[in-house]
């Protein structure tokens, strides 16, 4: 987002002709054409031991040496995006509300009127206008009108429809905020809606009609919680047996895969049991995300003992799973109908607010359930075999049947790596294959076999030959473990039973049950991207007989590309005196010739305390004089005024260097310095300053 900028003089239209003056309207500068500005981009290199890493580039900072009047229409969401004039991706639920800020401001020298309406759609870049749009008689505007000092004026609140053709009075530095809580209508999951919020000055109108006109153009993204349901059974209910029971497992997910994915919070998830069933005698409840679970008497049954859960309090962001666990026993005082088929439901509901709940269960002929009212067609559907439901929303429900075979493969981890690595550098990936059934597994070939698949394209890849097993026979932490090493075969498949003993481990005899296997294996990366994440996907691959269908099948592992984060600021000293107190941004400054500007480079090394492997060396902070060389001249300390250039370690990224700690200098090309090692989550600044030269332009 940024503001939309008309400048205009305040000669007559002849006048300025005749000088040559052009008025402008150019969304993107706060100057017009004919005035000179500098732009300025600072450039870094590093390496991490004797490896080159990645060139890194700051972003670019703009002095704009002289101001013309003006009148802007500025788009203020943080969405991310500083350059356009679009408030972009504003997160809306469906049928809800979502705000959108912008001011108006008079940066001119006359007063003047402005006409303010809001219009559906408009193109943004990059973006799609769905059918859903926004109900204007249910919106409401408020804008707030400033005086110069910054005291409020007036404020006033009014619905979308009465804000047409809204006129705002501004006098020279006067500014008006104006916050639009849009109303939603006919949008779901992953809908795209804009609207279009424009102001006319009657200024501009009554001297050139064609610079009269601002617009920002507002989109919001319609995101909803997507929630993956899934019941698991850990056994078979002996019924001869009154004490035997069972444990439930109730995951609910809120699905990362659905682009549209929100955060949800205060969740309700209801488990009401079969008939026939009832929470053991010690139900052992159990919720995890610190989640609120208390036992109840809604489930089916017409006993008064307790046969249901419900869980409140509970949130969860994309990627995110909470896990809720019980204990089931035979209710004796009820009939257990189909008692190799009982398919235990669990269903979650959340207000969204604006009268707008959402309701999904595992039941897919549960009339309450309403998901076809926020997910696009497709998703969201229900299994209750127990199989693995892979589509979006998919929720799956087990049924209570025998199954001495059980393994889930978990546990995976994330791990930080350079944009390039040696042998040294690598880093280990691992899960764990968890066995937690009554048979060995793995002792035959295709019983139990698992892929290692990366990113398709990616730059971050797998070692070849590095994957090791470590078997934990016991689970016991007080008794050795054995290493194995396995090779892919001509599928790409790592079968268990072909483990090859490491370090004088004993011959694989599969595994026992209740033991785990650590999968371990390395990975690289070549010029990949910072700040970009690449998965590899370990699947478990099962066979034999009795296949089982219950554990987890997939984990990921994300390996995150960190490096060297460089940050380019300015500020303003109009007096170029030492004492000033100076205010650094990335933004656009306004300056005059004569004046000076002070540069601030910043250096953070990226990666977490956790690994001292990735300390940058030799690293060169370089900011090109070529930019600005015709407009400005480098200050020194052999300079009229006198500055010193520094280049140190600092505190944070708000911190100025106080010394010369590296030895930055400035030649005739640019200004530099090299940072000898700069260790993980540490900074390093460097700061020089520039007079404008005396009109602006040229060198004095």
């Amino acid at each position: 987002m940024k503001s939309s900028t008309f400048k205009y003089s305040m000669l007559t239209v002849g006048i300025a002709a005749s000088l040559g003056i052009v008025s402008t309207a150019n969304a993107a500068e706060s100057a017009a054409a004919s005035t000179p500005t500098i732009d300025n981009v600072a450039t870094a290199t590093y390496k991490i031991g004797a490896i080159a890493q990645t060139p890194v580039q700051s972003n670019k900072v703009t002095v704009n040496i002289t101001q013309s009047a003006a009148f802007s229409l500025t788009a203020k969401n943080d969405d991310g995006n500083a350059t356009d004039d679009y408030n972009r991706s504003a997160i809306v639920t469906p049928k809800g509300r979502v705000a959108f800020n912008h001011t108006l401001t008079n940066s001119g020298n006359v007063e003047d009127t402005y006409t303010l309406s809001l219009a559906q759609g408009g193109t943004i870049p990059g973006s799609t206008q769905d059918a859903s749009s926004y109900d204007l008689a249910a919106t409401n505007v408020t804008y707030t009108v400033y005086n110069a000092d910054g005291t409020v004026k007036k404020a006033t609140t009014v619905t979308g429809t009465d804000f047409q053709n809204t006129n705002i009075v501004l006098k020279p530095n006067e500014h008006a905020d104006i916050l639009i809580s849009a109303k939603t209508v006919g949008n779901v999951g992953g809908n795209s809606q804009n609207l279009t919020l424009s102001a006319a000055s009657t200024f501009f109108t009554n001297s050139d009609t064609t610079k009269a006109t601002l617009t920002n153009i507002n989109n919001s993204i319609t995101k909803v919680p997507v929630f993956k349901i899934t019941s698991k059974v850990s056994s078979t209910l002996n019924l001869n047996d009154p004490s035997s029971k069972v444990t439930y497992t109730i995951t609910v997910r809120n699905d990362e895969t659905a682009s549209y994915a929100a955060n949800a919070n205060n969740i309700i998830v209801f488990n009401g049991l079969p008939e026939g069933l009832r929470l053991a005698d010690q139900p052992n409840l159990s919720v995890s995300n610190n989640a609120t679970i208390v036992p109840g008497n809604e489930g089916k049954g017409s006993s008064s003992a307790d046969d249901s859960v419900r869980v409140t309090l509970l949130n969860l962001e994309p990627g995110q799973e909470a896990t809720i666990t019980f204990d089931v026993q035979k209710d004796q005082n009820e009939t257990l109908t189909n008692p190799k088929n009982v398919i235990n439901h669990a269903s979650v509901s959340l207000d969204l607010g604006e009268n707008q709940v959402i309701y999904d269960s595992t039941d897919g002929t549960d009339p309450k359930q309403n998901t076809n009212v926020f997910y696009p067609a497709g998703d969201d559907s229900e299994v209750t075999d127990g199989t693995t439901n892979t589509t979006t929303g998919s929720d799956s429900a087990a049924p209570l049947v025998a199954n001495q075979r059980a393994l889930s493969i978990v546990s995976p981890t994330k791990k930080e790596i350079p944009t390039s690595t040696t042998e040294s550098t690598q880093v280990t990936h691992s899960v764990i294959l968890s066995n937690t059934g009554k048979e060995v597994e793995g002792d035959k070939p295709g019983e139990v076999k698992f892929t290692i698949t990366p990113n398709a394209n990616n730059k971050v890849t797998v070692v070849t030959g590095s994957v090791e097993l470590i078997y934990d026979a016991d689970n016991n932490p007080n008794t050795p473990n054995a290493v194995y090493t396995i090779t892919r075969d001509v599928n790409g498949d790592n079968d268990l039973s072909t483990a090859v003993p490491k370090n004088g481990a004993p011959p694989w005899t599969g595994m026992a049950p209740n033991s785990i296997v650590t999968i371990t294996y390395k990975v690289e990366s070549n010029k990949a991207v910072i700040d970009t994440t690449e998965t590899t996907t370990v699947s478990l691959v099962l066979g034999g007989q009795d296949v089982p269908t219950l554990g987890e099948r997939i984990a990921k592992n994300t390996t995150t590309v960190k490096g060297l984060k460089l940050v380019k600021e300015q500020a303003l000293n109009e007096n170029c005196a030492a004492s000033t107190t100076l205010t650094f941004t990335q933004a656009d400054v306004a300056a005059s010739p004569g004046n000076c500007i002070v540069y601030k480079i910043t250096a953070f090394n990226d990666f977490s305390n956790a690994d001292a492997r990735f300390t940058f060396n030799d690293l060169v902070i370089n900011d090109t004089t070529a930019r600005f060389n015709n407009k400005a001249q480098v200050l020194t300390t052999s300079t009229s005024p006198a500055f010193t250039i520094r280049l140190a370690e600092v505190a944070d990224a708000n911190v100025l260097p106080t010394d010369n700690t590296y030895g930055a200098t400035a030649s005739s090309t640019a200004v530099s310095g090299t940072v000898t090692n700069l260790a993980p989550q540490k900074y390093a600044a460097m700061v020089f300053a520039v007079k404008i030269n005396p009109d602006g332009t040229t060198t004095p």
